[in-house]
């Protein structure tokens, strides 16, 4: 991890609502412990089995999270977008996990805070340990989504499921990036999108897809 070293101040962490509940005491603590980093496309924040000893929060940007085979093929886990925190915290001793490979997708910044000082500040405060349980609930709920789509999913409710929770990225992304997200191949992705216009559960909005049918479209992984 290189990324450019940007000026941070207390006041940085007011539009980042994990900080919401901290006092201003404990903000100008962490303020004074944290190193903000700029980092563009295509960088990597860290590598499969690398040993951390901080905490990384995505203020701004995205990275995708993903695995690599015997074979050298990437396997896509999992996005993780702004206002999130991007640390497996695996235990309360330190152990910073790093159970996959992080690559930016977007030019991003990237709050890195000092453990310790981040463990005494949710240690004492229950109003951010609480932000914080949320954000591991996130993580927990990527995870399932995971299980979901690589081992009880087939590909038409591997697409449905995402038109369902995230149009947005659908009607953002290329299809040859929606079907390497879904570990699908574009001949597929095409071949469902058309089946489930036949199905009368979307339709083309301009440049964009619209679900018309939200029930006939949650059957198909329901």
């Amino acid at each position: 991890m290189e990324g450019i070293i940007l000026a941070i101040s207390s006041e940085y962490f007011e539009n980042h609502q994990l900080f919401f509940d901290l006092s201003t005491e404990e903000i100008d603590l962490l303020a004074q412990v944290t190193t903000l980093k700029k980092f563009y496309t295509g960088n990597i924040l860290y590598y499969e089995k690398d040993k951390q000893d901080s905490i990384y929060y995505l203020a701004s940007g995205s990275l995708k999270i993903y695995k690599v085979d015997r074979l050298d093929n990437e396997i896509f886990m999992y996005n993780i977008n702004k206002g999130s925190l991007i640390s497996e915290i695996t235990d309360l001793d330190g152990n910073i996990g790093c159970f996959a490979n992080a690559e930016f997708t977007k030019d991003s910044e990237v709050l890195v805070f000092d453990y310790s000082t981040f463990k005494d500040i949710f240690s004492t405060n229950n109003k951010f340990l609480l932000n914080l349980i949320k954000e591991f609930a996130k993580k927990t709920k990527m995870l399932q989504c995971i299980i979901n789509r690589e081992i009880v999913f087939d590909g038409t409710a591997k697409v449905a499921f995402m038109l369902a929770h995230d149009l947005e990225s659908f009607n953002s992304l290329k299809k040859g990036e929606i079907a390497y997200m879904l570990n699908i191949q574009p001949e597929t992705l095409s071949r469902i999108l058309n089946k489930l216009f036949r199905n009368n559960y979307i339709q083309n909005d301009g440049q964009n897809i619209k679900i018309v049918d939200l029930d006939g479209l949650k059957s198909c992984y329901e």
